[in-house]
């Protein structure tokens, strides 16, 4: 019992060192992709637009530590097609999951499997990696960036409110400070 709970554990962190590799991997995507990882042998499938991305996700997965058996089931179709619906769906999701700061937004339009980007970020690695996603996934034929990098706003300092003047006037604010401590002990 105890080494089946253990392999499962190394299933488990296997399966996320996998996903890490392939992540950062630019020659392919972990959409195109389904990794399950049963008793150690790793089971890929999903379907690609070309062998040279196939190649880089069988290769990524083999290098990987841990990796004893790799089980290929990906499929390379001669007429590999994807809807602009889908390329669609699956770029917005994972642009949503890049953008972490209020004030950046970048929309994605795809028309006859071209996508188009458009939209301000304050970070430009946040733009390169926007179009790095829509370059790896398969189905995608060309990628038009209009992404602008704009200067994030500048930070206004707060003012003092008309209540803290009130209670705290700026030439009598340790005197009254210290009648409060008073009148508490």
């Amino acid at each position: 019992m105890k080494s089946h709970l253990l392999r499962n554990q190394n299933d488990g962190e296997l399966s996320r060192k996998i996903r890490d590799r392939i992540k950062w991997d630019k020659r392919v995507s972990l959409a195109d992709l389904d990794i399950v990882i049963r008793d150690g042998v790793v089971v890929v499938s999903g379907f690609v637009d070309t062998s040279y991305k196939k190649n880089a996700a069988l290769e990524v997965i083999s290098e990987t530590e841990g990796v004893w058996t790799i089980e290929d089931r990906i499929i390379v179709p001669a007429d590999y097609y994807r809807s602009d619906d889908e390329i669609q769906s699956i770029l917005k999701a994972q642009v949503d999951e890049m953008i972490k700061i209020g004030g950046e937004h970048i929309e994605v339009v795809v028309k006859d499997a071209v996508v188009r980007l458009e939209g301000e970020v304050f970070r430009p690695r946040l733009k390169a990696m926007a179009v790095g996603a829509a370059w790896e996934l398969s189905g995608v034929h060309d990628v038009i960036n209009a992404i602008e990098i704009k200067e994030p706003p500048r930070r206004v300092p707060m003012t003092v409110g008309f209540e803290f003047e009130m209670l705290f006037p700026l030439n009598k604010g340790t005197e009254i400070l210290e009648d409060k401590l008073k009148e508490v002990s």
